[in-house]
């Protein structure tokens, strides 16, 4: 099998129980779905970092706290995916789409609706209801 494409990824949420997400560019793999933000992690980089220029490239955020969350294995395509997932517990900045994608604050509960429009990569769904069920205590930090 070949090497796994290690992805980093940036769950930035706000005072009002809201995630920032970000829609895939049409040049992208899954474009139009929707995803947290963050990308591969190069030769080189922990997962931190490379989270960290992501962050500042595509949000123009700038990561002062971050905390591990969830590891993900996903196979796609004959493909091994391995996805770090990070809470943002502090960063500078507003997020916004800085790369031209679209950006928005959606609360948790409509990621989870089953009549959402909020349509991510199947690799993200266990990290989603993850997030619904720690809802409570991700918020009173």
């Amino acid at each position: 099998m070949k090497t796994p494409i290690h992805i980093a990824a940036g769950i930035v949420f706000d005072q009002s129980e809201s995630v920032f997400i970000t829609k895939r560019l049409a040049h992208q793999t899954y474009a139009g779905y929707w995803e947290f933000p963050g990308g591969k992690v190069e030769l080189g980089e922990t997962s931190e970092s490379a989270l960290s220029r992501e962050l500042f490239e595509e949000l123009d955020i700038r990561v002062r706290e971050l905390q591990h969350y969830l590891t993900v294995d996903y196979y796609d395509a004959g493909k091994k995916l391995v996805l770090d997932f990070f809470l943002i517990l502090s960063y500078l900045g507003y997020p916004k789409g800085a790369e031209g994608q679209l950006g928005k604050w959606v609360p948790i509960e409509q990621l989870t609706d089953e009549n959402s429009t909020f349509v991510f990569p199947n690799a993200n769904r266990e990290v989603i209801w993850k997030l619904a069920l720690d809802k409570e205590s991700i918020w009173r930090r």
